[in-house]
């Protein structure tokens, strides 16, 4: 199975000193649960510093379609919406682009969707969880799999405290507790087989 994890700087990694993020924590726990994982499933991180709904659009399924083989089952994970409100897509625009590319994928091979991460600026954040809260409302409507981070990140003081020095991007600790949230996802479990 290649299994595709799909979205910006946050699902990149970026800030994490380890070069790991929670993708690459997730994948790593897998294969050590069980080595011959990683022969059978190909992971792939295609995150992008800065990639908006918009842009997540324009790229994702010549990406995808390049990892694709044949006789081979695919999956998605997209994570995405912090940017949008960074470079002010317009909120209708988001929410139009990010309904095309969920039910494109969902039509392709299993589809998650996971609601991007809270920011140090209270305005910011605010975008941040209005955005991923009108997200997951076209997920239900999908029946794509959906999950929070900003609110439980939000509320952990230590999180918040590891997105200095930019307020958006964790350090490793940041990056593993986005990943143990993730450890007790039931649709993240059956995935990755954690």
């Amino acid at each position: 199975m290649v299994i595709c994890f799909i979205g910006d700087s946050l699902t990149q990694g970026i800030g994490d000193e380890l070069a790991l993020g929670w993708v690459g924590r997730l994948a790593r726990e897998s294969f050590l649960k069980d080595p011959a994982r990683s022969r059978a499933l190909t992971v792939c991180n295609m995150g992008v510093r800065s990639d908006t709904s918009a842009r997540i659009a324009a790229r994702w399924q010549e990406e995808t379609g390049r990892r694709r083989r044949h006789g081979e089952d695919m999956a998605f994970v997209f994570s995405f919406g912090a940017a949008d409100g960074k470079f002010d897509l317009p909120g209708e625009e988001t929410l139009r682009v990010s309904r095309e590319i969920l039910s494109a994928a969902a039509r392709l091979g299993r589809t998650l969707y996971i609601a991007p991460p809270p920011a140090f600026e209270p305005g910011w954040s605010a975008h941040i969880r209005q955005t991923g809260q009108a997200l997951a409302g076209i997920c239900a409507e999908l029946g794509i799999p959906t999950f929070d981070f900003h609110a439980p990140l939000a509320a952990e003081p230590a999180y918040m405290a590891s997105l200095e020095p930019d307020g958006i991007h964790p350090d490793a600790a940041g990056y593993e507790r986005m990943a143990s949230l993730l450890r007790g996802w039931e649709p993240m479990r059956e995935l990755l087989g954690l």
